[in-house]
């Protein structure tokens, strides 16, 4: 065998080997059908739902000593969690026995405010960032918004469309998101803190979904196209660069950090679920909650911390890993 073909060979299995040194920590909402972990803090704080007997959905938090505390805005009948941010506040949305949709805030010490865009049926909150933004809509159509520290909420769309779905937002007020065109095709889209809309889609793609921002503008996110589900990341520059771990038939980012690490999850051909790192230089490599049948992950902190989901043979629940 060449050195050549040996040395590629030496590349694609350190590109797909799997993560090392690392601490898995597993918990459950007591009493819960199913812990869904949605967002890490910075400190290791996590946020996230839970469905009950009746499968209705509640907020929870678990601080960094595993203490775990349930929560649910005044009047929901459904609470779903979205984001954390450094300062523990908390945002998502809950559904009220009108139908209608709400977004809410939750302070670190508990307090929660309700968010609802003017003249709007539903309002979602999907991020925080210092500013928390998200989406509301009427009969089909969805605009974008973002609501300020100081309680001010401002709407935006893209351009000559009836859907915008705003979906990550950096410490430098870039967001990103999706928006659905004339011909119901999504496309991804990042929005300057200027208000400046640039539209992207890798090559080949069917539809876009955006769902991470870094620092320094770098986007994270997946896309289809005629041959499946594929990540992908868009630098600053607009360069995209498509992926797929090693072996797998669907690649799914979640999340990426300040440091351009990008988490998520993939599924192989039995199917079986895996979590993935991908590096800044686009090193991969993968992991599994010790003993689990599948591991998803759907977030990741600045110190490389992630939250996720797992099963086993006799069940399952929600982990921490620390690096």
């Amino acid at each position: 065998m060449s050195r050549r073909i040996l040395a590629v060979a030496a590349v694609a299995a350190f590109l797909s080997a799997p993560a090392s040194a690392q601490t898995y920590t597993t918990f459950t909402v007591s009493g819960a059908a199913a812990t869904i972990p949605v967002g890490i803090g910075g400190d290791g704080t996590v946020t996230g739902y839970y469905t009950d007997s009746a499968s209705a959905r509640h907020g929870f938090v678990r601080a960094t000593d595993g203490t775990i505390t349930t929560f649910d805005p005044s009047g929901s009948i459904s609470t779903t969690t979205a984001a954390i941010d450094k300062n523990g506040t908390i945002v998502g949305s809950y559904e009220t026995n009108d139908g209608a949709m709400h977004g809410f805030s939750r302070a670190k010490n508990g307090a929660i405010t309700t968010i609802d865009v003017k003249n709007a049926q539903n309002t979602f909150a999907v991020a925080i960032h210092g500013k928390t933004i998200g989406s509301a809509g009427t009969q089909g159509k969805v605009v974008g918004y973002e609501l300020s520290r100081g309680g001010r909420i401002d709407k935006f769309r893209f351009p000559n469309t009836r859907q915008t779905f705003p979906l990550a937002i950096n410490g430098v007020d870039e967001i990103a998101g999706k928006y659905r065109d004339r011909g119901q095709v999504l496309h991804g889209f990042v929005r300057a803190s200027d208000g400046t809309f640039t539209s992207f889609d890798p090559a080949g793609a069917l539809s876009t979904t955006p769902l991470g921002i870094s620092r320094d503008g770098t986007i994270t996110g997946f896309f289809d196209d005629a041959n499946g589900e594929h990540g992908f990341v868009r630098t600053s520059d607009g360069t995209i660069t498509p992926f797929d771990v090693s072996g797998a038939t669907a690649t799914d980012p979640a999340a990426i950090n300040t440091g351009d690490t990008v988490v998520g999850t993939y599924t192989d051909a039995l199917p079986t679920q895996h979590g993935f790192f991908r590096s800044s230089s686009g090193f991969v490599s993968t992991f599994n909650v010790t003993d689990s049948t599948n591991t998803m992950a759907a977030a990741i902190n600045n110190k490389g911390m992630v939250t996720g989901t797992y099963t086993t043979g006799s069940g399952g629940g929600a982990y921490v890993l620390t690096p």
